[in-house]
């Protein structure tokens, strides 16, 4: 049995993957500010990862812009790597994005810009780390409709895209935490099954459902505004473990 301090741990992602870790029979600490533990706090963040063999990363920020994200996620990386070394910790994981790391992608998306940065300094930190690169999750296509719906019209960015189910990505990522990995920085990649529009899939749950998350558009359309390396598939990782939930088997669930 590891014990486990999975950072973010209130947060959707990191509640989900702490409840797998322990019931995969782990110890599992949740850190969060709400736990009583703030990660930009160097010594908080020591405390809290005492006797803590492996350490997750499930941080998020609600921040867009670029230097706010870049700040929050160079310095949380910074704090987590030395409470790791102090205590004694021998890997980190990190949950990041797909295709974050693309310039051609995160030029027009500071949080994008932030996860590439997070990315960057574990993958030159001396400790041993894993960076989980997920697809989008059929969980955030809602979400993203709010943000683009003005009353009965929704405009999506044109986004190729091959999202998961979160509760398959949950899982991968509770195994690459488990499982014996090399002793080196590597980066894993994890997508759904099917590649479409995001608009139309939010078509899909809208033909399903009869509304998205509360919200019934009479229209969804779309638009480049993104840029063309997430119009294109440059959210879709290559060489990625591929899940086998469709968009049907999840709206069914």
């Amino acid at each position: 049995m590891s014990k486990i301090a999975v950072l973010g741990a209130s947060g959707n992602f990191g509640s989900a993957v702490s409840d797998k870790l322990e019931q995969q029979g782990n110890d599992v600490v949740r850190i969060s500010r709400s736990h009583g533990v703030d990660v930009m706090s160097p010594e908080g963040l020591e405390r809290g990862l005492d006797g803590v063999n492996i350490v997750v990363d499930a941080l998020h920020i609600d921040a867009l812009g670029a230097q706010k994200s870049i700040e929050f996620f160079t310095r949380a990386a910074r704090n987590v790597v030395h409470a790791a070394q102090a205590c004694g910790a021998g890997r980190i994981v990190c949950l990041s994005i797909a295709g974050a790391a693309n310039p051609e992608v995160n030029h027009r998306y500071g949080y994008y810009q932030g996860k590439a940065a997070q990315e960057n300094f574990y993958q030159e930190a001396d400790i041993a780390s894993t960076t989980v690169r997920s697809s989008q999750w059929f969980e955030l296509i809602p979400v993203l409709v709010h943000r683009v719906t003005k009353g009965p019209l929704s405009i999506m960015p044109s986004m190729l895209m091959a999202p998961a189910a979160m509760s398959d990505v949950v899982r991968f990522t509770a195994d690459v935490v488990t499982e014996s990995r090399p002793a080196r920085n590597e980066i894993v990649a994890i997508r759904g099954p099917q590649v479409d529009s995001a608009a139309n899939f939010a078509r899909r749950i809208l033909a399903a459902k009869g509304s998205i998350d509360g919200l019934q558009p009479k229209a969804i359309r779309e638009a480049p505004y993104l840029g063309r390396g997430i119009a294109n598939g440059g959210l879709i990782p290559a060489d990625a473990h591929v899940t086998t939930t469709t968009i049907d088997e999840w709206l069914g669930a």
